[in-house]
């Protein structure tokens, strides 16, 4: 799919028409670099365009008006004119930008929020961001797998921040897991990945059951408890067989029944208590586990803040109170539903408690009776050991019966998981092959650009498939690597084409100043050369004299004419 057209409009009328055409396409800031209104920031809004396009494929959009140095102090111009003006962006995508026209995709999306937020495909609103990804998949690469989500995959098309144009593949978000970069990669290389997102969530649960296993470890290794167990059950044989040498009435034998039968449910009550309350502390901690992710901020000054606002500006949509009381809400519905159990629990724990209470009166009763027909002392002291004994062993075998749970649990999922890599492993000679096609059109792309080979190659651990690109002539400087990214990226939509793999046929690179004129020039005589478009916004006084600008320039701004004309 080509980029064809940008609009901005607001509700009257359209601010911008951008439309772009094959080869290189040229966003102009005009502004001298002398300029003493030249700076870093969002100035006349060349970046902006790309950071827009980007917004309507999913992104959260606050780097349209926020440094991603400077969070804390967003551009709010920009902003309350996004949100008062209720600007609509529509992004318009084509199959070809010559000849027939056989598919069309529309973006259009707005910066509100719950109701009269505007996310539409093709005329159709979507309010959940996840079923929009989804469908804008579905549309634009036909593919209905869950991983890689279509965010991930058109990652390499708009690098508009530092991160995407420092790393050539892996430029996704920084607690990005291996699964699902195994997904990305593979995805680009068309190789099937419909298992990649059960794979992710067993990894997920092989983690948690992992870090379930260590809270265990703190009352011991499975083998320990094994051997007390043992060591406990000889003490246990050896108290009742010296239980058995006291001096008996003609009843002692029906009152020690009655007290081994007391005994008995003692110790199965004692299990199940042990099993209730480590499932209670589990519970507990996951419980405050939520309740630290509570956002605790004194909201006083933010409020006063707001007042003085809203007082200057009166549709003001949000307050901050009521950003933090909505994040608190969703924590409180997770605490409900993971505490529900709780009531219960408590309420089988003090049942248990109160039974026990119950049968220890029976038991001293019993014990009581016994004693006089015993030597007392020793007679006591017996059965006060025998009943540590048997709560011990309760405890033990609890602790047993969760190690030997999680132990099958992880068994399993370590089964289904080498199930999983062993099929992935199956499409090695696959992976290989498209991984030399593509090395045919990158290793000549970088040799036409800096005269430098590049490679792309795989490397495999345990957690699956990785993708590296190497230069074989050791490490680029900062303007090499972006012509390294450049590289890449026409390589790839070569490479697609070749293998008829859906992909954007646009790229959309920022900050080529560092880039020497020549390897500029030659970027511009490559983008030129291959079916797609290149999208780059750029200083004119960066842009080498001998490239005629009117030729390739599809918007020009200005201090006087910047790109929302506010």
């Amino acid at each position: 799919m080509f980029l064809k057209q940008v609009i901005i409009q607001n509700k009257n009328s359209v601010i911008r028409d951008i439309h772009f055409h094959k080869g290189i396409n040229l966003i102009v800031d005009e502004t001298n670099v002398g300029s003493s209104q030249q700076d870093t920031g969002n100035n006349v809004g060349k970046t902006t365009v790309l950071r827009l396009v980007d917004y309507c494929f999913g992104a959260d959009g606050k780097n349209i008006y926020q440094d991603t140095e400077f969070r804390n102090q967003p551009n709010t111009k920009i902003e309350n004119f996004l949100k008062d003006n209720e600007i609509i962006i529509t992004v318009v995508l084509v199959n070809t930008l010559e000849g027939i026209e056989k598919h069309r995709v529309t973006i259009r999306k707005n910066f509100l929020a719950r109701n009269k937020k505007l996310q539409e495909l093709n005329g159709k609103n979507f309010t959940d961001n996840k079923e929009f990804d989804k469908a804008l998949k579905k549309e634009i690469f036909n593919s209905d797998v869950e991983k890689p989500t279509c965010r991930q995959i058109i990652s390499k098309n708009i690098r508009d921040e530092k991160n995407k144009m420092a790393n050539i593949v892996k430029l996704l978000h920084s607690t990005t897991r291996p699964e699902e970069y195994e997904a990305l990669f593979l995805f680009w290389l068309g190789v099937a990945t419909d298992s990649h997102n059960q794979k992710e969530l067993l990894s997920k649960e092989k983690t948690r059951e992992e870090n379930f296993q260590k809270r265990l470890k703190k009352e011991g290794e499975l083998s320990l408890i094994e051997q007390q167990l043992i060591l406990l059950n000889e003490k246990i044989d050896e108290l009742n067989q010296r239980k058995n040498k006291f001096n008996l009435n003609e009843n002692y034998a029906i009152d020690v029944d009655k007290l081994n039968e007391i005994k008995s449910k003692l110790n199965r009550s004692a299990t199940e208590l042990s099993r209730l309350e480590i499932r209670k502390d589990l519970i507990n901690e996951s419980k405050e586990d939520l309740e630290q992710e509570y956002t605790q901020i004194d909201t006083s000054q933010i409020k006063s803040l707001y007042e003085k606002a809203k007082s200057l500006i009166s549709n003001i949509q949000v307050s901050f109170e009521d950003t933090v009381k909505f994040h608190n809400d969703l924590i409180s519905e997770k605490l409900e539903y993971i505490t529900k159990e709780l009531p219960e629990i408590e309420q089988q724990i003090r049942k248990i408690k109160s039974d026990i209470i119950v049968l220890r009166t029976k038991e001293d009763a019993l014990t009581e009776r016994l004693n006089k027909s015993a030597l007392v002392e020793d007679f006591e002291k017996t059965i006060l050991e025998l009943n540590k004994q048997f709560e011990r062993k309760g405890n033990l075998e609890e602790q047993k019966r969760l190690w030997l749970y999680s132990l099958d649990k992880l068994a399993e999922i370590d089964k289904n998981l080498d199930a999983i890599n062993q099929g992935i492993s199956s499409k090695d000679s696959q992976i290989q092959n498209r991984i030399t096609e593509f090395n045919k059109y990158f290793s000549v792309m970088s040799n036409r650009l800096y005269g430098e080979t590049y490679l792309l190659s795989s490397q495999k651990n345990e957690k699956g498939y990785e993708l590296i690109v190497t230069n074989l002539e050791g490490n680029p400087s900062t303007g090499k690597k972006k012509g390294q990214i450049a590289a890449f990226d026409f390589a790839y939509i070569e490479f697609s084409d070749k293998l008829d793999i859906e992909c954007l046929h646009f790229i959309m690179h920022d900050q080529l100043e560092t880039i020497h004129d020549n390897q500029l020039n030659t970027i511009v005589e490559v983008a030129n050369s291959i079916n797609g478009q290149y999208i780059v916004p750029i200083l004119r006084d960066k842009i080498p004299s001998n490239i005629d600008i009117s030729e390739f320039e599809v918007l020009s701004l200005t201090q006087n004419d910047k790109l929302f004309r506010i």
